[in-house]
Formats: structure tokens, sequence, C-alpha cells
């Protein structure tokens, strides 16, 4: 029996969270499947796979609905004789889905995150969560990457025996080389006394970066001498440039000389080596971040909030600390904790390497996705 041939469907315009689960199941020895990927924007994700040497075809599609790129999925699917059609965004879950109407073949959708909460933005949640609920009924099997999202699909109508849960994975890191942080501290002109607090995401305004800024202000007028790094690459929506916004805040905050905004970083890795506190301070949206299960695996301590998804991954006081969504004194207060307790640092930090080794890897997760489309029959006849 030859491996099940999937082709797996997906925006790729950032590197986020459906990015890096495609990255990681892609790398994992444990996959079985025989993958192609089609990207409908170009970019480091669309890099990466050809670095891997995956079969990957850029799909241009003009807008959000831009039927015309059904042509495009349906060439590749035939060309790669695919058994099944794997998407991961509702712009190319569309796609996918109408692909499926054609080719005959069954749909799986990841859901990363909730539909009717992916941006700031009420008339676009409703827009993409209303196409996306219309077309359901294509999708043979929903992969949510958390439970939270599993009731959430079933709450909104999709019959619980078509929702599977597969927890996100990652590969276990390498230890940081020697002299990485001062590396690190050097290159932004961080001061070797001061402790760093790091957040990376996307950064769009769900992740809550004006919160953490907000926190460290808080701090600052208290005497509470730390700095903060940003890592990411600021969203730009409906005209809106977050980035842009993020600086004004640091400036008006007074935050200038204690706030590094680094944009997009290939080498995540080697910055979370220097971080001394690891902060998430998310205000919606999560199904289960990527981003703090690397940092977990890292031993990094964690300071989130407990949405959604998230409390799945983090168990308070035991391997990280929540905070209440939108509480920037809550935040500011368990910042100002596990900054000044390194023996907490210390415990909570292997606690949470412990949880990750335990329950989130990316081999585990491989298993998961194979066991879907196993359960399908998408195999050879």
């Amino acid at each position: 029996m030859r491996p099940v041939r999937v082709l797996h469907l997906i925006n790729g315009e950032y590197f986020g969270g459906s990015a890096r689960v495609l990255m990681n199941y892609l790398g994992s020895p444990q996959r079985t499947s025989d993958v192609a990927v089609g990207v409908l924007f170009p970019g480091e994700l669309e890099r990466r796979c050809r670095e891997m040497d995956v079969r990957t075809e850029l799909l241009p599609m003009a807008g959000r609905l831009d039927l015309r790129a059904t042509r495009s999925v349906l060439r590749l699917a035939r060309s790669h004789r695919a058994d099944l059609i794997h998407t991961h965004q509702v712009r190319n879950t569309l796609l996918g889905r109408l692909a499926s109407m054609v080719k005959g073949r069954p749909v799986v959708t990841h859901v990363h995150s909730p539909a009717f909460r992916e941006s700031a933005s009420v008339l676009r949640n409703r827009l993409s969560g209303g196409v996306d609920r219309v077309l359901a009924r294509r999708t043979a099997r929903f992969i949510a990457v958390s439970s939270s999202l599993a009731t959430e699909l079933a709450n909104q109508g999709i019959p619980r025996d078509k929702i599977r849960m597969v927890a996100n994975g990652i590969p276990m890191p390498n230890p940081p080389a020697a002299g990485v942080e001062g590396d690190v501290r050097r290159e932004f002109g961080i001061p070797t006394g001061v402790s760093l607090v790091g957040m990376v995401a996307n950064l769009r305004p769900r992740k809550g970066a004006e919160l953490l800024l907000a926190a460290t202000a808080e701090l600052a007028r208290s005497g509470f001498d730390l700095h903060v790094m940003l890592v990411g690459q600021p969203f730009r929506e409906f005209g809106r440039d977050y980035g842009l916004e993020l600086r004004l805040l640091v400036d008006r905050l007074g935050l200038g000389p204690r706030v590094t905004l680094t944009g997009y970083r290939s080498d995540i890795d080697r910055l979370m080596s220097a971080i001394d506190v690891f902060v998430l301070p998310s205000l919606f949206g999560e199904g289960m971040p990527m981003v703090l299960l690397e940092a977990m695996g890292m031993g990094l301590p964690v300071i989130t909030t407990s949405v959604e998804g998230i409390p799945e991954v983090v168990t308070a006081g035991e391997d990280g600390i929540l905070v209440p969504p939108g509480d920037s004194q809550a935040l500011a207060t368990a910042i100002r904790r596990l900054v000044g307790d390194a023996e907490l640092r210390r415990r909570l930090g292997s606690a949470a390497r412990r949880t990750l080794i335990a329950k989130f890897t990316a081999d585990r997760m491989a298993r998961g996705i194979d066991e879907v489309y196993a359960e399908l029959g998408a195999v050879a006849d």
C-alpha cells in the first residue's frame, strides 16, 4: 500500500502558527504521507518547504473571493494524484472545498483559531465565519488544535463525529550555543544587568502587545528595571499599520530605551535563548499557540493569559503563570514576581519543558494527523 498523497493548501503570507504546524508535520520522521503544498502567497513558508524538497507551488489568489484560483488547485491536485486535500485557513479552505466538488476527494480542515474571532474586524470575522459555515459540509474531518476549539466547532453545528482534536507539537529545540545571550544583547544594545522580557508573535491586535507595554510602563514608574523585546512581523490589515501604532505607543509611554521591536526574525530560537521571562498576553482567538510551545520547549518561564486553548497547555502555578486577558496590572504583578524570583523561574521553566516533552511533540502531532487520514480511507485503490 502506497503512502497517502495529500495536497496541503495554506496562505503562507505570514510565518505564523499554521505555517509552523505544517513545517513541523513535514519535518517529523513519524509522518507517513506523501505531501505537496499549494501556497497562496510567496514568502518564508514557500522558501522553507522548497528547502525541505517538498513539492511546492505558488497558487496566486488575487482576492479573498478569487474563485479562479480553484483551477490551479485542481491542476496541482491532479498532478500530485492527491487522495485528499488538507486546508489551513478560511481563504484556502474555500478553494479546497470547491476543488473537492470537482475532484471528488475528501477535505480535511485544520482549525488553528476561531474563524469568528480571527481578527479585530467584526465585519471580516462575520464574512470569514459565514463563508466557512456555509461550506462546512464539504469538509470530511475537522482537526481542532485544542479541546476548546473542538467544543466551539460543535457549538457552531459541526457534527461531533467529524471533529478530531490533534494538539499542536514542536520538535525539541537544540540547547543554545555558548555566548548566545551576550551576542543578542549586544546586537540590540540591551545592558547585561537588566532582565529581558520577551514576546514572540505575529504581532496583531489580538495578541495583546499593548498590554505588555502598559505593564512595562507601570513597572518603570515604580522603579522596576527591565527591557522588553517584541519579536515578530506586525500585521497590516484594512489599511491599519499596527507596527506604527506600537511604535507610537512606545514613544507616548516614554519606553523608548526599554523596548526593542525586532520585526520579523528567522532566528527565533536564538533570540529566545537570551530571554529571561517569556510573555504572551493574548486577548482572544487562541487555539494552541505554537510560540508558547516553543518557549516551553526551551525551558523558559512563561506568563500568558487564560484564553481559550491556552489553559490546556499551561497549568497555573505548575508550569507557568496565567493572568486574566486585558488586565495590564495583573500582568505587571506577574512579571515583577517572576523577574524577582530566580528559583521560581527555574522551577517553572523546568516544568514547562517536561510538559512539552510529555504532551506536545511534533512526532505526537504527526501521528495524530496521519490517523485522521487513515480514518478517511484515503489510500490508493
